[in-house]
């Protein structure tokens, strides 16, 4: 098979994520139409990367392997395009659709992120570029990214500056991507990353448990909904589509019941409703 057949994935984890690791590979290999083209390249933690981005990025209280994302175009210099996905991500859609979408004039290609984190992300934005275009804010955990555009445009030693001048916020490495790819990002269909089920959600998807990769290691992980549905998957259960949200859930209606609420308390609203109910219509059993 011709090497541009290939489908380079990117994967990291260590740890108790490595659990999430291996059901994301294993749905996403799964839910593949030609396996054999899949070449996964998985990271792990690594004491050199991990000392250089503490030095280059500064402290963060998370991993500072959150940061790798940035330094893919240097760690595979003869890889030309990747997906890159989150390991709290569960893969019912084939993703050489996805990497049928490559667009070589973007340097990244994503999903718009929900509404509260546009939100929250676009008021520091604006601060910095009052051009920043909100609607063209993506979600990083799941992309497409064109190395070779990243390293031609040293995305990589711009991010560094771009932090050493305006520090780190709240999404760290996914809004320093939002700040220097937002003109030159390309906008994914939202079943590539479905952060909350709604009524556009179907069972081709790729669903993104945001949260659930605390749960791996956590004694809360059994009153977790989310944790639930990836422990039902995990152990080979029947994949379930998510229900639409009931009427009664749409944001118009959140307005209506809750004239005062912001738009972060509205999307928790929705996240709730949405993952109880789909655990309540029996489309997951209680493990």
């Amino acid at each position: 098979m011709n090497g541009d057949d290939k489908i380079h994935v990117v994967m990291a984890a260590d740890g108790p994520y490595m659990k999430g690791l291996e059901v994301a590979k294993a749905t996403m290999l799964a839910s593949c139409s030609d396996p054999s083209r899949l070449v996964f390249h998985l990271f792990g933690d690594d004491a050199a990367l991990s000392e250089r981005i503490r030095r280059e990025f500064g402290s963060y209280k998370g991993s500072p392997m959150a940061f790798l994302r940035l330094y893919l175009g240097e760690l595979l210099p003869d890889v030309d395009w990747v997906v890159y996905s989150d390991v709290d991500t569960i893969w019912r859609r084939d993703v050489a659709e996805l990497w049928k979408a490559r667009d070589e004039s973007k340097v990244i290609q994503w999903v718009q992120d929900i509404p509260s984190t546009r939100a929250e992300a676009g008021v520091w934005q604006r601060r910095i570029d009052p051009g920043f275009d909100e609607s063209r804010y993506g979600c990083s955990g799941v992309m497409l990214m064109n190395l070779r555009r990243m390293r031609a445009e040293g995305l990589l030693e711009r991010a560094v500056a771009f932090t050493g001048e305006h520090g780190l916020f709240k999404y760290v490495d996914q809004d320093v991507l939002n700040a220097l790819c937002n003109k030159s990002c390309g906008m994914l269909p939202g079943c590539w990353n479905v952060l909350i089920p709604g009524p556009e959600t179907t069972s081709r998807c790729v669903m993104h448990l945001v949260g659930v990769g605390r749960c791996f290691n956590s004694p809360y992980r059994g009153k977790i909904v989310q944790y639930k549905y990836w422990e039902h998957v995990a152990k080979g259960g029947p994949f379930r589509p998510p229900l639409s949200l009931p009427f009664y859930l749409r944001d118009w209606m959140i307005r209506l019941l809750l004239p005062f609420a912001g738009i972060v308390f509205r999307d928790r609203v929705r996240r709730h409703f949405a993952w109880n109910t789909f655990l309540k219509n029996k489309m997951i059993k209680q493990v």
